[in-house]
Parts: structure tokens; sequence; C-alpha cells
């Protein structure tokens, strides 16, 4: 189900170029308005001042320029997600060479300032329905009755386990042992960016490292097999869902 309640949201633009940052917070604030989202924003030119405003306010969303003088936007995301800094990145750079540089920062996407104007409406709308949709919760039933409710980013991955399902979520090690089949659970969460790697295994493609020809990897060291007839079309599937937030890893 789709919380259609997302009605506003913080947002901050740092760019050390005044003039492209308050062009970006002047056209992005107007895109989210004709998505039906209200902005309250904030801008900072550079890393340090940054750093100083989320001394007092908190943000859901942060447009971030890569090359700037002295903490540049890589190592400032870096930091951020060592302070525990949730909000989603969205890097804004012609940058292109350091595209790969960014995933340990685990941003939301990778927009070029060359082409910002016109892919700026998009990643807005996509942003908003992603906002929204993990807004949205999968309700489950466990082996003792008591029923769980996760949104996409709490599920890590599913492993088949007979007629009750293994479902594991980040930063735990005992998985909740669901009443559901695969093939429910499949239909339930390939809407929510589930890939069917394997007839025994359903991944979140968030947490998804690295796709190779006998297993995947996932960003917490998790090793799963891949099938050899779904090899293909996990492939597929992980590209299409990272092409649609700009960004593209290696597989």
């Amino acid at each position: 189900m789709w919380d259609i309640r997302l009605s506003e949201l913080a947002v901050a633009f740092c760019d050390d170029d005044g003039v492209f940052r308050s062009l970006m917070a002047e056209r992005a604030e107007r895109a989210f308005r004709r998505s039906g989202i209200a902005v309250t924003s904030a801008q900072a030119a550079s890393a340090e001042e940054f750093l100083a405003l989320l001394e007092h306010r908190s943000f859901d969303l942060v447009f971030l320029d890569i090359d700037m003088p002295g903490m540049d936007g890589i190592r400032l995301g870096g930091e951020l997600r060592r302070r525990g800094f949730a909000a989603d990145i969205i890097y804004v750079s012609n940058m292109e060479d350091k595209v790969y540089e960014i995933f340990g920062v685990h941003p939301w996407s990778f927009m070029r300032k060359s082409r910002f104007a016109d892919e700026l409406d998009g990643v807005i709308a996509e942003y908003v329905r992603s906002r929204r949709e993990r807004s949205s919760r999968f309700v489950a039933e466990d082996i003792d009755g008591q029923t769980h409710s996760f949104t996409p980013e709490e599920i890590l991955y599913v492993e088949a386990a007979g007629k009750t399902q293994k479902l594991f979520e980040p930063g735990r090690t005992e998985p909740v042992l669901v009443r559901s089949s695969m093939r429910e659970l499949d239909e339930s969460l390939r809407k929510m960016g589930f890939i069917r790697v394997h007839k025994g295994f359903l991944v979140n493609y968030r947490y998804i490292r690295k796709i190779t020809s006998r297993s995947v990897l996932l960003d917490t060291g998790a090793d799963l097999p891949v099938g050899r007839d779904r090899l293909n079309e996990a492939r597929e599937s992980y590209l299409a869902l990272m092409k649609w937030k700009g960004l593209d890893r290696p597989l």
C-alpha cells in the first residue's frame, strides 16, 4: 500500500558555486511543488558550512556537489554516514569518473550538472515515488502468530525454508520465520525492489554490491547463490533498478 501522506521535506543544497546552487534550489523546490511536496530548504557553500547547519537542524535530502575546496563531497558523504546521517544524498556533479567512488556513501542518485535541467523533473518524480514506497510497509506473520511490519529497507533478503521462510534484517543475525511461500513473498516484494536470484533466495537490490556468474555479494558481506537459469534476469532487473536512480555498478 502506498502512503500518500508525504507532504513536506527538508532539503539542503551544498555547492561552492553560488549561482548554480541558487538555481538548483529554485528549480528543485519548484519540481517538488509540482509533485505535491512542500519544501523547507537551506544552502551551504562548503562541507564545513553544511556540517555547521546539522548542529541546529536535520534534513531528509541533500543535493551535494563532489568537487568542492577543502573537504570534497565524497569525503563529506563518508563523514555524514559515520555520524549516522541517514538522509538521502543526490550527488550533482560533472565528475562522472568519480561515480563508482560514491557507492560507499550509499547515495540515492547521481546527476550530471550539464544535464541538470533536463534530468531534474524525472529524478524528483522518482524520488517522491521512492519516499512514498518507503512509507509503505510489508506485513507478515511469524510462526508464533505475531505480526511484523517492515519497510523495504528493513529486509535484507529472504531464504527459503520449507513451509516457512527466513526473513533476514540488516544488522541482525537471527531471521524472522514467516508463514508464507516463496512465491507469495516474491509477488509481494518484487514491486518493492526485490530480485529472485535463486529459487531459494529473494534479495533486496538496495544491498547488492556485485553479481557474478555464481553468487550475489551483498554490502553486509553475505555471499548468496545465484541460479544459472535466473542469472540474466537478475542482472537485468538489478541494472534497471539502478538506472532509474542514475547509478550503475559494475556487475
